[in-house]
This record gives C-alpha cells, sequence and structure tokens, in this order.
C-alpha cells in the first residue's frame, strides 16, 4: 500500500504544479527559475554506455554551511520536494559522438547505445561525458554538466556490487515502524551519517585485489530514492569508501508492468551490471536487515557461475541471523554470513580475493600505500 499511496501523492502534487504554471502562462509570466542537470555515474565498457541523469529546478541544497538537524531537514525537503523539468531535450557528447535523449514526465533521461568508435581505456577507469541542454518546452536554455562513466580496467579479475542500507551506511532499517530510518534520512547531513567499522578498508582492498592498484569495479544498489543521491555519493567521498555507479529507483513513476520473473529493482539492477560485463564474476555485498540474502540468492541462481562470494552483515538479530543460516543450509548457496567486516576480509583473503596485508594496513592508523 505505501508505494501506490506515495505514487497518488506525487501525481497530486505534479497536477497542482501543472496548474499553477498553467495560470502563471495565461497571466503572461515567463519562468524564470535556474535549472539543473543532475547527473548520475554511469558505466558501460569501451562500446557501449549506460548513463542517466535528471532535469531539475535548482533548489540550491547548501552543503557548506555548519552540519545541523535543521540544516538536513531544510535540504532533504528540497530533495524529496524536487520539481522536474519533462520533454526537456539533452544532449549528450561522448568521444566526440552526439546522441539526443529526452526527459520523461519526471524528468529523467536515460541513454544506452553502443558506440561507434570506443573510447580509449581511462587509466583510473572513468571518462566524462558531457551533458548540454539547451532548452526546455518552455524556454531557451544554456546549462552544462558532466557524467562520469565506468569503464573498468581491463586486468580487473572481479566486480563488487553493494547495497547501501544497513550495509555501508547505519539506517536502523529494522527498527519499529523504522522510526529510525526517517530520522537519519531527514535530519542527517552526509557528514553525520556513520558508515561501519572497516568497512572502507574491506571495499577498497576488493577494489584492489590482489593486484597493485584499483583495478576492480565497485557498483552500490540500493531501494533508496534517487532524490537522495548527491548526499550518498558525499557520504561514500567523506568516509573513504570507492567510488562508483549508485543506482537507486524512483518513487514517482506511475506503476508499470513489469516482465515475467521480474524481482524488483535490485534484483533486476544487478543482472544488468552482471550481463553488461560477461567475462568478469562478482561479489556481492548485503545485509540480514532485509531482502539482500534472497535477492542475491535468485540473481546467484540466474547467473550460475558468476558470482565469487556473497557476504551479509548481521544487523545483530538472532531471529534474523538464525533465519537466514536455515536458508544458506536449506539452498547451499554460498554465502556467507559476517557479523563484520573484519570477518568479511579474512574470509575473502581466503578466497584470494585480496591481499590480507594490505587490508590490516588499511585498518591501522598513519600513512596508506
Amino acid at each position: 500500500m505505501k508505494r501506490p499511496l506515495l505514487q497518488t501523492l506525487k501525481q497530486l502534487d505534479r497536477l497542482f504544479v501543472r496548474m499553477g504554471r498553467t495560470v502563471r502562462e495565461w497571466l503572461g509570466q515567463q519562468p524564470t527559475w535556474p535549472i539543473l542537470i543532475a547527473p548520475y555515474r554511469g558505466y558501460g565498457r569501451p562500446n557501449w554506455i549506460s548513463l542517466r541523469g535528471r532535469v531539475i529546478k535548482d533548489r540550491r541544497i547548501i552543503k557548506d554551511e555548519v552540519n545541523s538537524t535543521w540544516r538536513a531537514l531544510i535540504n532533504n525537503y528540497k530533495r524529496f520536494n524536487s520539481r522536474e523539468v519533462m520533454g526537456a531535450t539533452v544532449h549528450v557528447e561522448i568521444n566526440r559522438e552526439a546522441f539526443t535523449v529526452q526527459t520523461d514526465e519526471e524528468g529523467y533521461f536515460l541513454l544506452e547505445r553502443p558506440l561507434k568508435q570506443p573510447v580509449p581505456q581511462p587509466k583510473d577507469q572513468w571518462f566524462n561525458a558531457r551533458v548540454h541542454l539547451r532548452e526546455t518546452p518552455r524556454r531557451k536554455v544554456d546549462v552544462w554538466a558532466e557524467v562520469p562513466i565506468l569503464v573498468p580496467h581491463p586486468q580487473a579479475s572481479f566486480g563488487c556490487i553493494s547495497d547501501v542500507d544497513d550495509t555501508i551506511m547505519k539506517t536502523d532499517v529494522t527498527s519499529l515502524l523504522k522510526l529510525r530510518v526517517l530520522y537519519h534520512t531527514f535530519l542527517k547531513t552526509a557528514d553525520l551519517r556513520q558508515s561501519f567499522s572497516k568497512a572502507a578498508a574491506f571495499f577498497q582492498a576488493l577494489q584492489r585485489g590482489m593486484s597493485q592498484q584499483p583495478c576492480n569495479p565497485i557498483f552500490y544498489v540500493s531501494n533508496s530514492p534517487w532524490n537522495l543521491y548527491d548526499l550518498l555519493e558525499e557520504f561514500l567521498a567523506l568516509n573513504d569508501l570507492p567510488a562508483g555507479p549508485i543506482l537507486l529507483r524512483d518513487f514517482g513513476l506511475p506503476y508499470q508492468d513489469h516482465p515475467e520473473g521480474y524481482l524488483g529493482h535490485k534484483h533486476s539492477s544487478i543482472l544488468r551490471i552482471i550481463d553488461t560485463y560477461p567475462n568478469l564474476p562478482f561479489v556481492l555485498i548485503g545485509d540480514s536487515g532485509e531482502q539482500d540474502p534472497y535477492i542475491y540468492e535468485a540473481v546467484a541462481k540466474a547467473r550460475p557461475g558468476r558470482i565469487r562470494a556473497i557476504y551479509i552483515r548481521d544487523v545483530r538479530s538472532l531471529r534474523r541471523a538464525k533465519r537466514i543460516r536455515q536458508f544458506i543450509a536449506q539452498t547451499g548457496v554460498d554465502m556467507k554470513l559476517v557479523d563484520n567486516y573484519q570477518q568479511a576480509a579474512m574470509d575473502a583473503a581466503e578466497r584470494g580475493l585480496i591481499r590480507e596485508t594490505y587490508f590490516q594496513q588499511l585498518t591501522q592508523p598513519g600513512p596508506k600505500n
């Protein structure tokens, strides 16, 4: 019931906004508010890319003030009360090749295309696409943005796909009526959000693997809304977690039919990432708070031989832990329930996924190599 209710409220909000816009146009008033291209990190191969973003009214989220509950509340209100620009024509330039896409009714644009000329392999796995907005259905504009796109290094030995909530960022998703989730979401800035002990060291070790440089790509897939994208991106940077594409979901889209076998946003997003890199195995990381163990088991079953390891962080619920252990025993899936990332790292080292010495170095104070 929750999702249909949110969709209905969003549709009503959009209706009132359009009615107000129409009245202003009748009165001869032209829109003057600034427009923003919100780019989301993309991913792909040298000859194929997937990138998305959103065109919205610039709500001027302020991040350079002293962090406070009041500032967090204002910023998050602005994030969730976004004003989308539908029907805008977006021009994308990749490796001197031009593409054109239009924003949908929620202001999102998506470009998934093969490239005529493969992009040169970037040294750090990232290159930038240029995005230009010249006009909307109501006025001429001149707005530019750059979108980072991940192209994994040819020497990558595996990829890593991780959940966010209660996997790398504390959200207390198992709290009563999810009241603490609301507290964290609306009343905390990225600076005040907590990561878990040694999570950054574990993820950095996975990114490097057994090599001497960070070759392995990291992806983040969450059921959080796209409205929180900039906060999550800032959280990763502040907590020394590797940068990677963050795939979220939109709560505002009207109900759509899904293909047979559709098991939700996270399941389909993970399969899409895996299928983008047919020669790359993956490590999956999640938590026991909600459905990660069952989603990951379904992924492993759908793509046999593609999953090197699955790590589930125990949210310290005896009942949930018991249920997951029974699930692992019944299905036979290669899944490790861990109390912390120290345990996960030791298991990953035994599997030859990371160098234990490098992980231990990252957990010690002082300069890191």
